[in-house]
């Protein structure tokens, strides 16, 4: 009895504190890992070689971390794969996730997906590049014509008036090409100053951003300025235009902020880049896709904004954590 007795007030005590345990959990509501929130994000690139879209995926996950919630990123590895994003797009609808962030690669092209989500009451938030509807509830993005006329008002006034001009794009159809040439053009026209050669698409491949700069350098030796529409443009034209011994002599104006564009800014071969804030954009589309999920009214655009750099500003200490924002 007493071997009994020795044992019966400890397993007493243990089974009170699992009690007191259980009815904690209860009360508090502990979320189980089946419970969480899993957000599928399906961006138009996964290229890692894509500095844009790391700041982005960063700003996601600093996010997510925060609000407890979990992403599954992913998409085509080449931005030019509409086809490829939307197969995965459809499979991701198909398993009726809760919200969706979605970059649609094309204006059009992603809009019945978009529809059919709506069906399924799956709320879509749009970022970068959005879709020719208003079923998304959220676009969060770059006001993208407004940054090329930023870009491009200050392109004029450091060009000759009389020559030329062209425009490097990326992927025809997705909205950032669409409304960056709209603002580039918008302003070309309204000066009437420098004659628009014409706009020449990339695909999203570096090599034909330098290509198609060796064969304007050398059909049209009067061009003055290049104007390229994002990272990967960018870069090719740079390329192009040092080699050639062109720097200075064809200006080039750009957009975004890679390591490699940093450099060719501070070598003169850049004279200008309006860099977008990739970080916000993914921070807040994952704040907004919460906000969705628990039907809470959300603006139908969510401008992250943007800043024109150029050599005199580039060293600013605030456009320092800009041109070199934290990757993991």
């Amino acid at each position: 009895m007493k071997h009994i007795t020795t044992y019966l007030a400890p397993t007493i005590l243990l089974l009170i504190l699992l009690l007191g345990s259980m009815i904690i959990l209860f009360f508090t509501g502990n979320p189980s890992p089946q419970n969480q929130l899993i957000i599928p994000v399906v961006l138009k690139t996964i290229d890692t070689n894509m500095e844009f879209w790391q700041v982005v995926k960063n700003g996601m996950q600093v996010a997510a971390a925060e609000n407890g919630v979990s992403l599954e990123i992913t998409g085509p590895w080449l931005e030019s794969d509409i086809e490829g994003q939307i197969e995965i797009t459809k499979n991701i609808i198909s398993g009726h996730p809760r919200v969706l962030i979605l970059s649609a690669t094309d204006l059009n092209k992603l809009v019945p997906l978009v529809q059919q989500a709506k069906d399924l009451d799956i709320p879509v938030v749009t970022l970068d590049s959005g879709v020719n509807s208003d079923i998304p509830v959220t676009f969060v993005a770059t006001n993208n014509i407004e940054a090329a006329q930023k870009l491009t008002q200050y392109a004029i006034s450091q060009i000759s008036p009389g020559k030329p001009v062209a425009i490097i794009n990326h992927v025809p159809g997705a909205t950032t090409a669409i409304e960056r040439e709209q603002g580039v053009r918008k302003i070309l026209e309204a000066e009437g100053k420098n004659p628009i050669l014409g706009t020449w698409f990339t695909n999203n491949f570096q090599e034909k951003a330098y290509s198609i700069t060796m064969d304007l350098i050398n059909t049209h030796p009067d061009i003055t300025a290049i104007l390229a529409m994002n990272e990967v443009s960018v870069i090719g034209a740079a390329q192009a235009i040092e080699e050639t011994g062109m720097t200075g002599k064809v200006k080039l104006f750009g957009f975004d902020n890679s390591l490699q564009e940093v450099k060719y800014l501070e070598r003169g071969v850049v004279q200008a880049t309006v860099i977008q804030k990739p970080f916000n954009m993914g921070y807040l589309a994952v704040k907004a896709a919460i906000d969705a999920v628990h039907k809470k009214k959300l603006p139908k655009f969510i401008d992250t904004g943007s800043v024109l750099i150029i050599p005199d500003n580039m060293y600013l200490p605030e456009n320092q954590k800009l041109l070199f924002p934290f990757i993991e």
